[in-house]
């Protein structure tokens, strides 16, 4: 058994943050990737607070809240975006985090991609400059639609980016959303993902906790063992499913991670 097994704060909404990641050092967990929910999450008081729980915040997601201060053409919003990048890889650093989590951009008309592509372009390469200094990855998550839709599209479009800290990783709930088979997504990735988000589908139903839906795990595992994966195998299940009986649903989800991975 590795003890590379973390789960996603964001599925613990509306907990406040460290008390997400008392719960899962409760349950077994030993890394967590953080999903901050509010400016204060990224603050020194809560690093205080995350360092006191004792577990090790291995990815972070960029904040879900504030993608728009990323992903923004507009020059203000933009300055402050960048702010926030820095509060994140601050954050990361202090924490011994290996991996920021970003999605792809929007895929813009001709006539728009200089205005509104380009702005947001220059947020990333903000970020990714910071990384390349922190020593951090940063995972380039698959989506539904757009670049992000298959493993060839994904991979063509980082390269297209030239940044050599920006890899792709793999979300099976957003392959299956897609139309896609996630054991196919992960071979397809050369020469592996440098990330995942482990969660399951079933009826049209994303973001399920795995091993409650259709994905076919022992294949999972199978693929990653055969490509050598030594990242982290980060549970991201939709946080509706977390709102009761929380310590037994997550001693689940650390047992389900314990005899597949």
């Amino acid at each position: 058994m590795n003890d590379r097994y973390a789960f996603s704060t964001g599925a613990l909404y509306p907990l406040e943050s460290d008390h997400a990641l008392k719960l899962l050092k409760e349950a077994g967990f030993s890394h967590a990737e953080l999903m901050p929910q509010a400016f204060d999450d990224i603050s020194d008081r809560a690093t205080v607070s995350y360092e006191a729980t004792g577990v090790h915040i291995s990815s972070i997601h960029y904040p879900l809240a504030m993608f728009a201060m990323l992903y923004s053409s507009h020059k203000t919003m933009s300055r402050e975006g960048r702010k926030l990048s820095s509060d994140i890889v601050k954050l990361a650093s202090r924490m011994g985090t290996e991996v920021i989590v970003i999605h792809p951009t929007n895929t813009y008309a001709s006539e728009q991609r200089d205005i509104l592509e380009a702005p947001v372009l220059a947020n990333i390469a903000y970020l990714v400059d910071l990384c390349d200094d922190a020593g951090i990855t940063l995972a380039m998550e698959n989506y539904p639609v757009g670049v992000g839709q298959h493993p060839d599209t994904l991979q063509a479009y980082i390269k297209s980016l030239g940044w050599p800290c920006i890899q792709p990783m793999v979300d099976t709930t957003e392959v299956c959303e897609g139309g896609g088979d996630p054991v196919a997504f992960l071979q397809a990735i050369v020469p592996r993902p440098c990330h995942l988000h482990l969660s399951d589908f079933a009826d049209g139903k994303k973001h399920l906790p795995a091993g409650s839906g259709d994905i076919d795990w022992p294949a999972i595992a199978r693929i990653l063992t055969e490509k050598e994966y030594a990242g982290y195998y980060t549970l991201e299940p939709g946080y509706k499913n977390y709102l009761t009986d929380i310590p037994a649903k997550l001693r689940s989800a650390y047992e389900f991670a314990s005899r597949t991975f």
